[in-house]
C-alpha cells in the first residue's frame, strides 16, 4: 500500500486494529522475546494512535534501532521515529532523524516529502526560525545516527533505494 505523504502525520489508526496488534505482541513477549516484525508492527500503530501510544510507540522503535543496528529495517524505523515525533511535535528530533535517512538516501522521494512536512508544520507553529537558532541536539541525534549508518554499512550500494518504508 503505497502511503499519502501528506496524511501520515495526522493517520489515525482503527482502536480494533491497534488492539489485535497489541494481543499479538503481548502473546509474544508472554512466550518469551516477540519477533522484530511484532515489535515493528505494535510500535507503528503506536505511532497512529493518541500522544501517549506515540510515545510508547517510539520507545519501541528506539529499542528496534538499538538491537538491529545492522538490520535493512532501519530505514523504516527511523522513518517512523521522525513521524512519531513529529506527532508529538518534536520537530527537532524528527528533522534529525529524517535528515539522517536522506543522508543515507538522499533520493528517497518519501522521506523528502516527509521533511518538507515536518517543516511546514513547525511554520505554522512558529518553530523553524527557533529549530534553526536551537537545533544543537538534532545536530548531535542525527550525526550518532550517521555514524551508526557508516559504521554498519546498513545501506549497500548495490541495492536500489526504496522510496518508502514497510507497508502496512
Amino acid at each position: 500500500m503505497l502511503m499519502d505523504c501528506d496524511n501520515v502525520l495526522d493517520e489515525r489508526i482503527d482502536p480494533y486494529e491497534l488492539e489485535r496488534l497489541r494481543d499479538q505482541y503481548e502473546t509474544q513477549v508472554r512466550r518469551g522475546q516477540p519477533s522484530h516484525l511484532a515489535k515493528f508492527s505494535f510500535a507503528h500503530g503506536l505511532i497512529k494512535s493518541t500522544k501517549n501510544d506515540v510515545h510508547q510507540g517510539i520507545a519501541i522503535l528506539e529499542q528496534l534501532l538499538r538491537e538491529n543496528s545492522g538490520d535493512i529495517s532501519m530505514r523504516d524505523y527511523i522513518y517512523y521515529l521522525a513521524v512519531g515525533h513529529a506527532r508529538i511535535k518534536d520537530y527537532d528530533r524528527a528533522l534529525a532523524y529524517i535528515e539522517t535517512l536522506l543522508h543515507a538516501e538522499a533520493t528517497n522521494r518519501q522521506a523528502i516529502t516527509l521533511k518538507e512536512l515536518i517543516e511546514k508544520k513547525m511554520r505554522n507553529d512558529g518553530l523553524l526560525g527557533a529549530a534553526i537558532l536551537g537545533g544543537g541536539g538534532a545536530i548531535v541525534v542525527g550525526s550518532l545516527l550517521a555514524l551508526l549508518f557508516a559504521g554498519r554499512k546498513l545501506f549497500r550500494k548495490e541495492e536500489e533505494p526504496r522510496d518508502r518504508p514497510i507497508d502496512d
